[in-house]
């Protein structure tokens, strides 16, 4: 049986995404992409991996930052939330 390919216009509907984010994905080796000529054919079965790649990656972590500046009396130190950046 033959495979099955998309435009990167195809996968970005399939994704959800711009077409242009297909083309990010491919030249950096986050999904695979064929180039015939000016433009690129992806796989089915490379686009189900990726799919599959991205819901099993684990959740980004929460990290605590410390805060070293001084603050002054007009500015209230910052709460415990204005700590925390997703990585």
């Amino acid at each position: 049986m033959q495979e099955k390919f998309f435009t990167t216009e195809q996968v970005a509907t399939i994704l959800q995404v711009h077409p242009f984010t297909i083309l990010k994905f491919i030249k950096a080796g986050k999904l695979k992409g064929l180039k015939l000529g000016r433009v690129y054919r992806i796989k089915e079965s490379d686009v189900n991996q990726f799919i599959e790649d991205r819901m099993t990656q684990p959740a980004k972590k929460i990290v605590k930052k410390e805060i070293t500046e001084p603050h002054s009396n007009d500015n209230p130190p910052p709460t415990e939330e204005d700590h925390y950046f997703i990585i």
